[in-house]
């Protein structure tokens, strides 16, 4: 497997368990223009396209739930507020998933590239690695607004190709969703499927990765 030179990682889901602060800013937004709760294991399903889809999800959710309509207005304050929660709370509840530093640190040691490609808002990217110590490991921290596409796109991938001089098979992509598998082979790229992550609750392997795995340490094993 020495044909890899870079290996791209996907944010929330991956790196981060990032669903506690998600779903207690979704809710502290939700409840600023008076709709119900959601539970965690719900906004869990919003998660993956980005912040704009997880806001329409989650007033969708709430305002069938409750029987109300939210005025244009309303909307774009609700959004407003969850942008702000979220920037309040990135990192209060969040914890990396075992095994990451440790698994990052070996790779950048031998010699990887390594990239983040996440569809979380730009502006919060760096400050989530560098919250766990982490952001020094990565050459790329690409975000939802770094790029005119986002993941399932293969655009941030070509980007990271043409950025260090590579071709798509000399990239690994690993991640936690469908947009990931999806993203890194329409680009030409191998792609891991990590297990313990966020899929709309739809068992990773169904998207067809090169690698399936429950570990985030084994991704050593195949570079």
């Amino acid at each position: 497997m020495s044909q890899f030179k870079l290996i791209g990682f996907d944010l929330d889901g991956t790196l981060v368990n990032s669903l506690p602060d998600l779903a207690l800013s979704v809710n502290s937004a939700l409840k600023d223009v008076g709709l119900p709760q959601a539970p965690e294991e719900l906004v869990l399903t919003w998660i993956g396209n980005g912040a704009d889809i997880l806001s329409q999800r989650a007033a969708d959710w709430a305002t069938a739930e409750s029987g109300r309509t939210l005025t244009e207005e309303e909307f774009k304050h609700f959004k407003h507020q969850f942008g702000i929660y979220y920037g309040e709370n990135l990192c209060n509840i969040s914890r990396l998933y075992p095994n990451v530093k440790e698994t990052l640190e070996q790779l950048k040691a031998r010699g990887y590239i390594l990239a983040v490609v996440t569809n979380k808002p730009t502006k919060h990217v760096q400050p989530v690695l560098a919250a766990f110590g982490i952001d020094h490991l990565f050459s790329e921290m690409l975000g939802g607004q770094s790029l005119p596409q986002i993941k399932p796109h293969p655009a941030p991938l070509y980007y990271l190709c043409g950025k260090f001089g590579l071709c798509p098979r000399q990239v690994l992509f690993v991640g936690d969703s469908k947009n990931d598998i999806l993203a890194a082979h329409n680009a030409g790229c191998a792609a891991v499927g990590l297990t313990y992550g966020y899929n709309y609750n739809i068992p990773i392997a169904e998207a067809n990765p090169d690698w399936v795995f429950d570990d985030f340490a084994q991704i050593l094993h195949i570079v």
